[in-house]
């Protein structure tokens, strides 16, 4: 037994929860324990002692080195009954059904010395005949709380009924009745709703991120008083908002790890150049309400589910972003980072031995890693683009169907175990069905620069070469090439409908042959006419360089002479060989057209997987999207920790509302625009953020939701809206990364700025922006840099200075015209008496109603010190 075998064998012992059974065998019980008590675990208990005859293992390697007690034996003896009735032991169940056993007939049950603090397996260790009234209430109180909605993220969603709640008319979905059933349990008061001005730019910044414009508001806030859906109709706008796809890719471009791609100078060591194209496919699919399980089958198998459609190969990006110089470490990546997006589950913790949370087996581990083994990436030609160094599309592709996977020892890549190749699957814990089918791929797959496209894009360049000849030699070359391109592509044609054998094919090939050597000969021609041109040009430098008497100049002219010297005999022999090429039988063994050639099967590995991932009966996918949906909306998620709903992770603040979202996104076919819909037009959303000193004691970080949360702005959207608030922004959506260090003078969207390692917006990073390597969800700190870069950046003053003028334009420099204009661009919301007296006294100089009129400086030093306002940051 090696070191970790040991510590997880006493992780076991722990528990008290060794069974026979080796699928059971693992530390992952250890937590369940744990967390079936919860916090009515006391600490002492967390000990050996609870089901061992002695409170430390001492290196014991088996159950004879170190024996249950009775407790331990009860639990070990109901395991091998529930696992012949064909039964899962969990600790969950075996622990209900022995609470009221007295393992150690000490007159107490188990749950009731658990819960006091007494061992369960030692009968000298008893409550004492005081705690009668202490294990009653303790009892009741442990009951009520696993009464209490279970949470069982490994089993397939279950739709929950939605709870009754005393004040009905507050709630306006079924979202409401379960936060309102909260506030009720826990005794909290929950705010009134927020002003309309408030909820107004909430949405606006929530679903599109920018800022309502001063119409927008003035028109809501009058709509509203008459028509009772005025906000719902608002809420649809925006959801067909071209910036919607904009706001929530950056969203998802965070759990997704977008990075451009990075390494020094020109080498690659991370991602691929042109992944902008998958930013793009992001933005335009949730523009599109493509649905969330459509985009992950996309992003992993694109190539496999439609390989001969590139806008939808873009997606693959996903797998392309995860390239690494280095394959284990990129096997790794793509693993880890997988399971935790799409799952929420740590698979990458398995590479070295069995999960100690989960019931993931090491092996389970390169089962997934198999998956992806046969993957590589490639960049396919753009319309249009011929060098793809200058544009094309990052994509997956299997490159070799017979890559094998080998558990590695210890998780060290020096040490593979070769005698078994591990095949592909998943964790069998979840569930489901893992079926692979090989995918045969249509011909433009294998071979992309079949495509019509491309083959017009190779005649487009040749015809312009023929166009661009400044001689006659060089023009009847260019022709000469076009001609074989021209005869290339009909025989390809040809030989995919017919074999070699017919006449037809025969006549087409020789006629290529002929093609292609009187090519290779007008080329010639043209090659020593350039080449004598230039011989003709280095011998008069030459004698220049002489006639100066200039050594140095005369020596470079020299070496140049004897160069072009080479090239012209070179290029003589090279037309002579033309010449006699050109004069021989003809044949049909012609020269195939130089592309790329690529498998012809793709193994199905990846699109098996994605539609695993993606069936309604796995008990993550739609959980864990919802999870990361809800925390973008309320600034806390429901499972706190958003990439680890397994053991190690926190459980969630409101397992049925979590399940009931999941349960709505599958029936809503995976429609992320209806369930954002759902949850703005939701009264816990409509909520103000007003403080309650009563609700603070009783629920100080706001987990159930008795009011709406401040959220600070982005990164990205404080960018944008310094931006959009002046009228600055460029709306132009898509395109290549631009330079990262432009982002003070860019007026495009953040979304579109270089987001690489060491190459990152700094404005961005400043306020919390997102970690290259992962993010699945973001820190939200408070620094003085941040204010010192709002109150200096360029940005700040291009913004200001262009606002001032435009307000000045529209108010005709009217003081409080010029106030109310500029709260209602900035903070989406009039000033208060106070704030507009405060602002006419700075500007004026004066208390006093005055008619001086302030000079633009001081216009602008308004609108500076409101661009600083905290409430322009915020999002109440």
């Amino acid at each position: 037994m090696n070191g970790f075998q040991k510590l997880a064998f006493i992780c076991l012992l722990l528990a008290g929860i060794l069974l026979p059974d080796s699928a059971w065998a693992n530390p992952a019980n250890r937590q369940a324990f744990l967390r079936y008590f919860g916090k009515y675990l006391p600490a002492n208990l967390n000990s050996c002692s609870v089901c061992h005859i002695g409170a430390h293992a001492e290196g014991a390697e088996s159950l004879e080195d170190f024996p249950h007690n009775p407790f331990g034996n009860q639990l070990r003896l109901e395991a091998d009954k529930l696992l012949k009735a064909d039964q899962e032991p969990e600790i969950d169940l075996r622990l209900k059904l022995l609470a009221d056993a007295d393992a150690d007939n000490d007159g107490f049950s188990n749950l009731q010395e658990i819960l006091f603090g007494t061992a369960p397996g030692d009968k000298t260790k008893f409550p004492d005949a005081k705690a009668a009234a202490k294990i009653k209430q303790l009892t009741a109180d442990f009951t009520e709380y696993k009464n209490r909605y279970a949470w069982k993220p490994f089993k397939p969603v279950q739709r929950p009924e939605v709870p009754l709640i005393k004040d009905a008319d507050w709630a306006r979905n079924p979202i409401d009745h379960f936060i309102a059933a909260g506030h009720e349990q826990e005794g909290l008061h929950r705010a009134k709703e927020a002003s309309p001005e408030i909820l107004l730019r909430r949405v606006y910044l929530d679903l599109i991120g920018l800022n309502p414009t001063p119409a927008e508001i003035e028109s809501f806030l009058k709509e509203q008083k008459t028509n009772p859906q005025a906000y719902e109709e608002v809420v649809t706008r925006l959801l067909n908002h071209p910036a919607y796809g904009e706001r929530w890719g950056r969203h998802w471009m965070d759990v997704w790890r977008y990075s451009d791609w990075a390494g020094y100078k020109d080498a690659l060591r991370v991602s691929q150049r042109h992944i902008w194209h998958w930013r793009d496919w992001i933005i335009e699919s949730l523009n599109a309400d493509k649905g969330y399980d459509q985009m992950l089958v996309e992003m992993l198998a694109a190539d496999e589910l439609k390989p001969d459609d590139w806008d939808t190969l873009r997606a693959t990006g996903y797998l392309a972003r995860n390239y690494h110089a280095e394959r284990d470490q990129w096997m790794d990546d793509v693993v880890k980072h997988t399971s935790q997006a799409f799952l929420g589950i740590t698979v990458g913790c398995a590479k070295c031995h069995d999960h100690m949370y989960d019931q993931i087996q090491q092996r389970e581990y390169y089962e997934m890693r198999a998956i992806f083994e046969t993957y590589h990436v490639r960049t396919d030609r753009v319309e249009g683009v011929l060098d793809t160094a200058k544009n094309g599309i990052p994509r997956a592709y299997d490159k070799s169907l017979t890559a094998k996977t080998w558990l590695f020892e210890a998780g060290d890549e020096r040490r593979p175990l070769k005698e078994e190749t591990i095949p592909p699957g998943v964790p069998t814990f979840l569930g489901g069905e893992y079926k692979v089918t090989p995918v045969s791929l249509p011909m433009v797959a294998s071979q992309p620069a079949r495509r019509e496209s491309v083959k017009e894009d190779l005649l487009t360049h040749a015809r312009k070469m023929m166009e661009q000849a400044k001689q006659e030699e060089q023009r009847q070359a260019a022709e000469s090439e076009l001609a074989v391109l021209e005869a290339q592509f009909a025989i390809e044609e040809l030989e995919a409908t017919s074999d070699k054998k017919s006449d037809e094919w025969k006549n087409a090939a020789q006629n290529l042959v002929k093609l292609q050597r009187q090519s290779a000969l007008e080329n010639a021609r043209w090659n020593l006419t350039s080449a004598e041109q230039e011989q003709q040009g280095a011998q008069q430098a030459l004698e220049k360089a002489e006639a100066k008497k200039n050594k140095a100049l005369i020596s470079k002219a020299k070496q140049s002479l004897k160069k072009a010297e080479q090239q012209q005999k070179a290029a003589e022999t090279a037309l002579k060989k033309a010449e006699t090429d050109s004069k021989a039988k003809l044949t049909t063994k012609y020269t195939p057209r130089k592309q790329p050639v690529y498998p012809q099967t793709s193994s199905g590995r990846r699109l098996a997987f994605a539609r695993w991932l993606t069936d309604a009966g796995n008990p993550l996918t739609a959980r864990v999207a919802m999870n990361h949906i809800w925390l973008r909306h309320f600034g806390q998620p429901i499972v706190p920790t958003v990439n680890e709903f397994g053991g190690n992770g926190r459980g969630p603040t409101h397992p049925a509302l979590l399940d009931w979202l999941a349960a709505e996104l599958v029936k809503q076919d995976w429609s992320m625009k209806e369930m954002h819909r759902l949850i703005v037009t939701s009264s816990t959303y409509r909520m103000a953020g007003t403080a309650s000193e009563e609700n603070s004691k009783l629920d100080p970080d706001n987990r159930y939701y008795w009011k709406k949360s401040a959220m600070r702005m982005e990164g990205e959207i404080v960018r944008d809206n310094l931006l959009f608030i002046p009228g600055r922004l460029d709306p132009q959506m898509g395109g290549p990364d631009i330079d990262n260090t432009q982002a003070q003078d860019s007026i495009r969207k953040s979304i579109y700025l270089r987001h690489a390692h060491e190459k990152l917006v700094e404005f961005v990073q400043i306020f919390d922006g997102p970690s290259v390597s992962e993010c699945y969800m973001r820190d939200m700190s408070v620094q003085p840099h941040q204010a010192l870069a709002m109150a200096n950046s360029k940005l700040t003053f291009q913004a200001t200075e262009a606002l001032t003028e435009k307000l000045l334009k529209q108010t005709s420099g009217n003081v409080d015209d010029f106030i109310q204009q500029a709260f209602l661009s900035i903070l989406s919301r009039s000033p208060d008496a106070s704030e507009q007296k405060m602002c006419r006294e700075f500007l004026t100089h004066s208390k006093e109603a005055s008619q001086v009129k302030p000079s633009e400086d001081q216009f602008q030093l308004l609108v500076t010190v409101l661009f600083n306002h905290n409430d322009f940051v915020t999002i109440r």
